[in-house]
């Protein structure tokens, strides 16, 4: 029997076992006494040299890259998370932490798990185009800490599990207004996956921004965050005589897209269409015109993720929570309307 064992049968984490062990005051006494108990009844000893090592710090972060094999995989050269990556690492050196980078797949967290209980990490950061939840929650009944870059991984957000807060429908919003103040009214905008979080809060900025300045019959293309999406919702907007004067994309790969297939069709940007891109990756400085983009701090967002996972196994510390503003990247996709 080990604190895996004792944990289960008490109804409590691992790291609250290890607390007891370890005499922490953190524990209430009702719980105390019943782990006490549990130990007792099934004769269970820790072993000194394990109390030790418990107590012992890896200086390594984990980083996950949990991949579904139905979506599209994260590889070293993603457009989004390439950046993220780098700067995890960066801000892990700096503190004087190595880190030890895995993929797993969203369906089976046990190599995940697997570090953990090995003592090969002392914290972990997932990075996903799916939903962690799962993951996360098998990795914080386990008493681990673990911390998630992109809040749209997770079904619902948690005091103990760090994640930089991306202001997504304040960002929308701003890129809307910047189009309507620049004398566009017949406006569109292209989503990512509806059931995205993300692609949620961005609509209903927009949504908002055409409300407040009381514009009506914006064209609305629900589709996903790749180039497909943009490329076919110029068609289908051409196609049908709808095409807006400005567009408003839920990543710049959307805006990429829809970029191929303005030029396709001989329509000119920024003269006869503005663009606006999510994201700023690295491409949209050489697209031709070069794309006008809400810039979202990837970086600071990374910096903080390894910074507060850090004052947590150092400290103990709580997870506080942050928020993040996108800012507007004006470059020559955007033309004023008289």
């Amino acid at each position: 029997m080990d604190t895996f064992d004792i944990a289960r049968l008490a109804g409590v984490s691992r790291k609250t076992v290890q607390r007891v062990l370890n005499n922490s005051a953190q524990v209430k006494a009702e719980t105390r006494e019943r782990i006490l108990a549990i130990m007792n009844e099934h004769n269970y000893h820790p072993n000194v040299s394990a109390r030790r090592l418990t107590k012992q710090k890896t200086h390594t972060l984990g980083l996950f890259i949990i991949q579904d094999p139905a979506k599209h995989n994260i590889y070293a050269d993603d457009q989004f998370y390439s950046v993220v990556i780098g700067s995890m690492i960066s801000a892990s050196t700096e503190k004087g932490y190595n880190v030890l980078v895995t993929t797993a797949d969203v369906h089976d967290p046990a190599p995940v798990l697997k570090l953990y209980r090995e003592k090969s990490i002392d914290a972990g950061m997932i990075i996903s185009w799916s939903n962690v939840q799962n993951t996360v929650d098998a990795i914080t009944a386990a008493g681990f800490l673990v911390g998630v870059f992109d809040q749209n991984n997770l079904t619902h957000l948690t005091d103990d599990v760090p994640v930089p807060l991306l202001l997504n429908e304040e960002a929308a919003y701003s890129a809307t207004r910047y189009l309507i103040e620049s004398g566009h009214h017949a406006l569109g905008m292209i989503t990512g996956e509806s059931e995205n979080r993300a692609s949620q809060e961005r609509l209903s900025g927009f949504q908002k921004a055409m409300k407040e300045s009381e514009l009506s019959g914006e064209q609305i293309y629900h589709g996903y965050f790749i180039e497909q999406s943009g490329y076919e919702a110029i068609r289908e907007w051409v196609k049908t005589d709808s095409l807006p004067s400005a567009i408003v994309c839920s990543n710049d790969l959307i805006a990429i897209g829809a970029l191929k297939a303005l030029h396709e069709h001989h329509i000119q940007v920024p003269q006869d269409v503005s663009l606006i891109g999510f994201d700023n990756i690295r491409l949209t400085e050489y697209t031709s015109p070069a794309l006008t983009t809400m810039h979202i701090p990837r970086i600071e967002m990374a910096t903080y993720l390894v910074h507060t996972l850090i004052d947590m196994i150092e400290e103990s510390a709580t997870a506080p929570s942050q928020s993040f503003h996108a800012v507007l990247t004006e470059r020559q996709s955007c033309a004023s309307r008289s």
